[in-house]
């Protein structure tokens, strides 16, 4: 039931990004029609403050467009590279404690979000409810039982003699 829940999330976050790959692209498109337009009323024009006015907008326009064609170009790749985030990471994992020993607010919301899956949830009468930690979490809290030992010196196979 978990993994439907989390490729449901997934499709839609997919979905999400394709109507927004979409929707800039087509804001793109847009402005090149409009700049070609006020290209056209320039040369058209004989005043010289409308021609003026025009050059303005189509400035505004192809400022436009070049920060679009930045969002395209950067649109799917990581923020920071793998080595970047993957220290601060695993150094967060190995004491989550030391973060939330922080003064600052954020870093214990931080906390909050990295370490429950879900929003803590209470009950009147009971109190907390027990919750859904995030993947990390339940991976090393189910390493940390006594159900895994080590394989014995003398090795898998049954002794011969």
């Amino acid at each position: 039931m978990k993994s439907g829940k989390l490729n449901r999330e997934r499709c839609f976050i997919k979905e999400e990004s394709l109507r927004s790959s979409f929707w800039v692209h087509r804001r793109r498109v847009d402005i090149e029609r409009k700049v070609e337009q006020f290209l056209e009323r320039v040369v058209e024009t004989d005043s010289l403050t409308l021609a003026s006015t025009y050059e303005n907008k189509i400035h505004k326009l192809e400022k436009e467009k070049v920060t679009i064609d930045q969002k395209i170009k950067n649109c799917g790749r990581p923020l920071k590279s793998f080595d970047e985030t993957f220290e601060p990471a695993v150094r967060f994992l190995a004491n989550p404690y030391k973060l939330w020993e922080s003064e600052r607010l954020e870093d214990k919301r931080s906390v909050l979000k990295l370490v429950f899956a879900e929003r803590l949830t209470y009950d009147r009468n009971e109190g907390v409810r027990t919750p859904v930690l995030s993947l990390p979490f339940s991976l090393l809290s189910n390493l940390k039982g006594s159900e895994y030992t080590m394989v014995e010196l003398r090795g898998i196979e049954p002794l011969t003699s």
